[in-house]
């Protein structure tokens, strides 16, 4: 007996939307990395562009390529399993990296990228990793599961309905969904691992551009004490508009951090402390 024109019908409309649920399960993975990448590195980002951060778009290009494309896997994979349990533990892993990842990117990767782009700062840029950080990568990987959790379990269900769905509303929820859900794991990273490290170059650079914008000027004794404007007096002829700054060293606690201050082709070494400037000295890079 030969197979009738509806059995065949059947089948492909079977096999397009299967294969319609799994482009819809990567796109809704893509979208998902990316929002915990601009989260997590976005501000980060224009902050540190505007305090003349050396690299400052580095850790969002490299996280959105990295999220983006393990989200993309991870959807796509949920989508091609069609199970529930499964989009679930897929999704738990997925985010367990994103939070290894959100330690992993500015502790190790980025200094190591920085360093292979400018080799002058070799000896310069330490970046220990500290057993302490463990503590820190628990507290993220709490926050970063719960979400995971909960993307998880929505993926399938939500994703089907977007299918069918003829509305652009319709099939852009369950992306929007999941899209500020990461966004709340990605600001959690962000003020966790990143603010520490943003504060100390922005505080540096914001006591260089004050001096800078008011030289020749007499600045009144209690707002140089404010501004804790003395940190430049040993280094005052170096200073100049021209600078790239860079987080070079740390504590274990992250109180303490140390700014390297490229002016032109002389290294300046910054300690602040709690987030304020302590001291400034003149440093020498080591040659590459």
């Amino acid at each position: 007996m030969q197979p009738s024109v509806d059995s065949f019908d059947n089948v492909d409309n079977i096999r397009t939307l299967i294969n319609a649920k799994i482009k819809y399960g990567m796109i809704y993975g893509i979208f998902t990395g990316l929002a915990f990448a601009v989260a997590a590195w976005g501000m980060d980002g224009y902050s540190l562009s505007q305090a003349h951060a050396l690299f400052p778009w580095m850790k969002l290009v490299l996280g959105s390529v990295i999220c983006a494309g393990l989200g993309g896997l991870a959807g796509r994979i949920a989508a091609s399993i069609d199970k529930v349990y499964m989009a679930l533990l897929i999704w738990l892993a997925t985010l367990a990296i994103f939070g290894w990842l959100s330690l992993e990117l500015p502790f190790q990767l980025v200094p190591t990228v920085t360093l292979w782009l400018k080799p002058a700062l070799k000896g310069l840029l330490q970046f220990p990793f500290y057993p302490d950080f463990q503590t820190r990568l628990g507290i993220v990987l709490v926050w970063t599961l719960i979400i995971g959790f909960i993307v998880g379990i929505l993926q399938l269900p939500t994703s089907e309905s977007a299918v069918f769905s003829i509305s652009i509303f319709g099939k852009i929820t369950p992306v929007v969904i999941s899209a500020i859900l990461m966004i709340i794991a990605g600001t959690v990273v962000d003020s966790f691992n990143n603010e520490p490290f943003r504060t100390a170059i922005t505080s540096v650079d914001s006591v260089i551009q004050y001096t800078l914008d008011h030289q020749g000027q007499t600045i009144d004794p209690q707002i140089k004490s404010q501004l804790h404007l003395s940190i430049l007096n040993n280094i005052e002829d170096l200073v100049n508009r021209s600078r790239r700054l860079v987080v070079a060293n740390y504590d274990s606690s992250l109180r303490e951090v140390q700014v390297i201050v490229e002016f032109r082709n002389t290294s300046v070494e910054c300690l602040t402390v709690y987030g304020q400037p302590s001291f400034c000295e003149k440093v020498t890079a080591t040659a590459p």
